[in-house]
């Protein structure tokens, strides 16, 4: 069973489609690696999924009790203390 799955997300900015129909599920226990050129959505998908922006149209699809959290790659956040607090 997937934890996260994603039905024909679609994100664009203007007229410009960053990813179309975009369908994929993760599944318990699985591992993900999102490799791509600057630009192609990447860090636009992972903070979909994470609920911090929304598609253009499409949904996200979490299983009951499934939690998501993303950290900025421009996170700013003092250095002391842990990841977790600063999360």
């Amino acid at each position: 069973m997937a934890l996260i799955t994603t039905s024909s997300l679609t994100k664009s900015f203007g007229a410009t489609d960053i990813f179309t129909n975009l369908t994929l599920a993760i599944e318990k226990g699985s591992r993900l690696g999102i490799v791509g050129p600057n630009g192609v959505g990447k860090t636009t998908l992972l903070r979909i999924i994470a609920a911090e922006d929304e598609s253009s149209s499409g949904a996200v699809i979490r299983s009951k009790g499934v939690r998501t959290g993303y950290l900025s790659q421009e996170a700013d956040f003092k250095m002391e203390g842990t990841l977790w607090d600063a999360c």
